[in-house]
């Protein structure tokens, strides 16, 4: 009786049935990243209610620290990994072998830079807590080139797994913390590393396995001859990943300044139900890149815009609304009375979400475009614009002035994005009038005025874009 009778194919047949596939992969990373955001959210539940504020945010501050050095050890390496290891399977694994060689060699300077920046801000803190911080971000980062190994050889399923069994255990230690009625936070803060070298642990078996069994054909792009050639062809993707962090981190290291860590507890807990959500334009961004990159003709560039944009106009009003209702009423429910201001931070922020998610077709056709430098420079002039108004409201007015100065980063996206693109889509006018909408219900919303019901507006370009895209399918169907 022959393999395929009982079941089996040989390796090459097996080789040949995981590859990349946007459907399928995409829909495995959203779906676990839900739940870890979830877990998440849960793990920051149990850290808000056994720290004091003080601690709480000084882990914070801490950790973003740490990952905003360690992140430039990645040197969007793992990026390329993920680009170019379809093509050549057969050597995706020795190219993550590679990565983490020079990633080693590149966290020499770095780890010597954040530990005397870390001791010198923060030298009253015990070595030991500045060390586990560290080494968790160090973690993190050690573990991209083993998960993209696994992403570009189709098994963004495994992928996916490795981070829902790191934000499991993390956050089933904190839960057992917070029974135990242990405060300390070292302690915290080793439970949280536990985590990540399991993730990372999980990350190498893995990727290693499934590394070994493929062996096909094909050949690098010629940018691996050569480290000094990886190194510059990464090198828009490592800048990117260095402007990256301060996008979400930049107010909260403003508000340690200015004012303290109960401050940056305070935003931090409103800021997790906004990353949150950010899960969307981030899925439909992941969703569109790369059918992007296929358009051939600009008439297929602006049909593709245009269908991102009318998903953007549906998701709107509902994200609008179930975001106020749930994040209203979870937040006093889940969090003590410390935090109950960080529902009017939120209402703040969730009008820099709406920005973002219609900013979605702009920003990522700047991605998919021939130049990658304008996505980046856009990231830049994100960060420089949300640091100036930081510095004009943060000090004067404090958490409000910084969920403020998020939203004027939102904003500089969304224009300027267009700017950038110059693409031509329809229903301009209601893009224009969506985004003001938006803002007036987020200052609305924060200040309990009932004219925040405004936001329904956003319910008749939704409405428009139903029809649209009925349209498209109805017209898709007959062809």
């Amino acid at each position: 009786m022959s393999q395929k009778r009982l079941g089996f194919q040989p390796l090459a047949c097996k080789r040949d049935m995981r590859r990349p596939e946007l459907n399928r992969d995409s829909g495995w990373l959203i779906g676990v990243d839900i739940l870890v955001v979830f877990l998440g959210l849960i793990g920051q539940i149990f850290l808000s209610r056994s720290l004091l504020s003080t601690d709480y945010g000084l882990l914070i501050i801490l950790l973003d620290a740490f990952a905003t050095i360690f992140i430039l050890v990645d040197a969007g390496l793992p990026t390329l990994l993920n680009r170019d290891g379809p093509k050549a399977p057969g050597m995706a694994r020795k190219a993550a072998h590679r990565i983490l060689k020079l990633q080693a060699v590149i966290a020499i300077p770095f780890i010597a830079i954040a530990f005397i920046g870390s001791t010198v801000i923060w030298g009253d803190l015990p070595f030991g807590l500045l060390s586990i911080c560290a080494a968790i971000t160090l973690m993190h980062v050690a573990s991209y080139p083993h998960r993209s190994l696994l992403r570009c050889l189709g098994e963004a399923r495994i992928e996916a797994m490795t981070k829902l069994l790191e934000r499991t255990v993390t956050t089933s230690l904190y839960g057992c913390l917070m029974i135990f009625g242990i405060n300390e936070i070292h302690w915290w803060a080793l439970a949280f590393f536990l985590g990540a070298i399991l993730g990372l642990i999980s990350a190498i078996i893995f990727g290693e396995k499934v590394g070994k069994n493929n062996e096909g054909e094909g050949s690098l792009p010629e940018l691996w001859n050569s480290n000094k050639s990886l190194l510059m062809g990464a090198l828009p993707f490592a800048v990117t990943l260095g402007v990256l962090p301060y996008v979400t981190k930049l107010e909260k290291f403003l508000l340690s300044y200015f004012h303290s860590y109960e401050d940056v507890a305070l935003f931090h807990v409103a800021q997790l139900a906004w990353l949150a959500g950010l899960l969307v334009p981030q899925g439909v961004r992941a969703a569109l890149l790369p059918v992007l990159g296929e358009a051939r003709t600009q008439e297929q560039l602006i049909t593709r815009m245009s269908k991102a944009q009318s998903l953007g106009f549906i998701l709107l009003p509902v994200g609008l609304f179930f975001g106020h209702v749930l994040v209203s009423n979870l937040i006093p429910l889940a969090f003590s009375t410390d935090y109950l201001q960080a529902v009017e931070i939120f209402e703040i922020l969730l009008a820099g979400w709406a920005l973002t998610l219609l900013a979605v077709p702009w920003y990522v056709g700047l991605q998919a475009g021939p130049h990658p430098w304008r996505f980046t420079g856009l990231l830049g002039l994100v960060v420089v614009s949300a640091f100036i108004s930081g510095m004009l409201l943060i000090p004067e007015y404090g958490v409000t002035g910084a969920a403020w100065s998020s939203v004027c980063g939102s904003a500089v996206m969304f224009y300027a994005s267009r700017w950038m693109n110059r693409t031509k889509l329809p229903q301009q006018i209601w893009l224009d009038v969506s985004a003001l909408i938006c803002l007036a219900t987020g200052y609305l919303l924060s200040t309990g005025n009932g004219l925040a019901w405004i936001g329904i507006i956003t319910v008749i370009p939704a409405g428009f874009s139903i029809v649209e895209i009925r349209h498209q399918m109805k017209n898709s169907e007959e062809e």
